[in-house]
């Protein structure tokens, strides 16, 4: 698989992590800003949530590893584990 670049964010209410994929050629700052633009939708009701960034780095699909230099965060054990549970 071509490598990719990835973000961890946590939900404030439910504390749940998400990881976001996206091409090497997007700044791990740049997608960050908009992370908190993305909406969720839950029962029809469409609701703007702030997400935390609190993971970035970069994935080959199997394997999270790496540091964000424009955020400068790295990566985590943990974000490996849940790429694996997407699939």
């Amino acid at each position: 698989m071509i490598e990719m670049k990835y973000v961890v964010t946590v939900h404030p209410d439910t504390n749940e992590k998400e990881i976001f994929i996206f091409p090497k050629s997007v700044h791990h700052d740049c997608f960050a800003e908009m992370v908190p633009y993305i909406k969720d939708q839950m029962y029809g009701n469409w609701e703007q949530v702030h997400r935390e960034v609190i993971s970035a780095g970069f994935t080959d699909g199997v394997t999270c590893y790496g540091i964000s230099e424009s955020l400068g965060i790295a990566s985590r054990p943990q974000d490996t584990e849940l790429l694996k549970s997407l699939s």
